[in-house]
């Protein structure tokens, strides 16, 4: 009788527990995996929003404390997850997630993926941040970059002996209810423009720029609202609430909290603002050029995910760069071509950035079926 062949079992393995980029794609591939007719098992660090979204996508998983420099525990715990539910591959993101895994590849010889997300993946201010990575370049079988630039940053600052040379796979995301929002000009001018920000308050997304820029705006007698979707019980949050109070700005901007119907928010917006100081490559930016609504930005890194002319750039981190950019914006709107922009950014992310195209460059990586 011929030897029945064994189901691929994938490990998605992170150690965050907030909603987020990383977490968004690491609960996309294990659902992806799934779907393919794979299964997948995750391995996460604590309850949480992952821990919900995993229980709603019926995704089997493991809760297993990562905390420490090197906890061996840990490694040991997720061996014995390894053995008992026979897995094949391992998909991990982030550094912390991506060194352990990298040292099971070592012992096991199981093909281990590892994503990076962003730069501060890769800070110089990491202890031992060459010996990590020299780690996940003898343990994981492929490494992964979500940008080109994040790529290019980790082979200019790393020596030979611990030198990735990534593969870049960008972030995908789900285009089903965002494609179907209909492209149009700003509301009447006797209505407020509404502007939307979407990402958890933390310092990385500078979000006191955005509260300045408002100010300005007010100061010139645009009637103009703000809209801060994600995780505001941080004590970056606070402050931020209490400038809001101090500025007297409590009618123009609101904060939503962390919120699911994504596609609801951009339907509710007029512009996509992003005042960040850096950034990887941000869901939420292609989500809005989905959802055919223009985007104002600081120069952050996102003019290098996506081609400049689709975004409304400001030259400088300030409130008045912005101001210059959003009247850009504004007489752009008028025209057909801001409507035939829209719809390129629209088209540009399908080609580019959907959760399918995503999946199977992984998948690729992954070679399912031959461990």
């Amino acid at each position: 009788m011929a030897k029945r062949e064994m189901t691929p079992t994938v490990l998605h393995v992170i150690d965050t527990t907030g909603p987020g980029g990383a977490e968004t794609v690491f609960l996309a591939l294990a659902e992806g995996c799934i779907k393919q007719g794979y299964r997948s098992i995750a391995l996460i660090r604590g309850p949480g929003w992952v821990e919900q979204q995993l229980k709603a996508r019926s995704i089997p998983y493991y809760i297993r404390d990562c905390k420490g420099s090197l906890n061996l525990k840990f490694l040991s715990e997720m061996f014995s997850i390894i053995r008992k539910e026979k897995v094949t591959h391992i998909q991990s993101h982030l550094l912390g997630s991506n060194v352990y895994t990298s040292i099971i590849g070592l012992f096991t010889r199981l093909p281990v993926t590892a994503t990076f997300h962003g730069h501060v993946d890769i800070s110089p201010d990491e202890r031992f941040r060459n010996a990590k990575l020299a780690l996940i370049k003898m343990g994981a079988r492929h490494v992964v970059s979500v940008t080109e630039d994040l790529k290019n940053t980790i082979n200019h600052t790393t020596g030979s002996y611990c030198r990735l040379h990534p593969t870049v796979i960008p972030n995908g995301i789900d285009l089903s209810e965002l494609e179907k929002l209909p492209v149009h000009g700003l509301r009447q001018s006797d209505k407020p423009l509404v502007m939307g920000c979407l990402g958890n308050v933390r310092p990385a997304k500078n979000y006191p720029l955005a509260i300045e820029f408002i100010r300005l705006l007010k100061s010139k007698r645009i009637n103009v609202r703000l809209l801060i979707a994600g995780d505001d019980t941080k004590s970056g949050a606070i402050e931020l609430k209490q400038k809001v109070k101090e500025w007297g700005l409590e009618e123009n901007v609101e904060f939503l909290g962390f919120i699911d119907d994504v596609p609801g928010f951009f339907g509710s917006i007029d512009v996509f603002l992003m005042t960040s100081s850096s950034e990887g490559h941000p869901l939420a930016l292609t989500q809005a050029l989905a959802a055919a609504k223009p985007i104002l930005s600081t120069r952050n890194g996102v003019e290098r995910v996506v081609p400049e002319h689709l975004l409304f750039l400001a030259n400088e981190h300030s409130a008045e760069s912005l101001f210059t950019a959003v009247e850009i914006l504004l007489l752009s709107a008028k025209s057909a071509e801001g409507s035939d922009r829209l719809v390129e950014g629209r088209k540009f992310v399908k080609d580019n950035y959907s959760e399918d195209v995503m999946r199977q460059r992984y998948s690729n990586l992954y070679e399912l079926g031959a461990a």
